[in-house]
């Protein structure tokens, strides 16, 4: 307790200063004020909120287009496979009624053509020789025939 020790202290200064003499703002006045500043305060949050309706309706129309473009587009895209398929299944109509001949390349054309005059010249030796009873190369045991005997007035024509 001896260590305790207490000083007061007194502060010059006065605690309350004297009002001055000026004129006290007018009430009404300051109530208008107020009043307008409300008001304008309220026409802020209300034209916020309005934009702020506009851009989700804006929002809100764009999303809906992108949602029609792209049912569309899927619409689009089976309407197109079906048309697809219906050209490949008529063009198999139309390559299945065409001759074979078509598809078979020109090399190929040729050796079924010199295979085919083979076969036509083995025939017309087979039939030859029935009729003469000859035997092997025929081009050898063909006897050479006269001419016949020629006129002034066939000459030309046979030429």
């Amino acid at each position: 307790a001896d260590h305790f020790s207490v000083t007061h202290y007194h502060i010059s200064e006065p605690y309350v200063d004297k009002g001055v003499d000026g004129e006290q703002p007018d009430a009404r006045l300051a109530a208008e004020e107020e009043g307008k500043r409300l008001e304008e305060l309220n026409r802020e949050v209300e034209r916020e909120r309005r934009e702020q309706l506009e851009k989700a309706n804006l929002r809100g129309s764009q999303a809906l287009k992108k949602v029609h473009l792209a049912q569309d587009r899927e619409r689009l895209l089976k309407e197109l496979e079906q048309m697809q398929n219906m050209d490949r299944m008529r063009r198999r109509q139309i390559v299945a009624q065409m001759p074979p001949q078509l598809f078979v390349p020109p090399y190929k054309q040729m050796e079924i053509k010199d295979e085919w005059q083979r076969e036509l010249e083995f025939a017309f030796e087979d039939m030859y020789s029935e009729d003469r009873k000859m035997k092997g190369d025929l081009i050898l045991q063909f006897e050479p025939q006269p001419l016949p005997a020629s006129s002034d007035r066939s000459q030309d024509k046979d030429l």
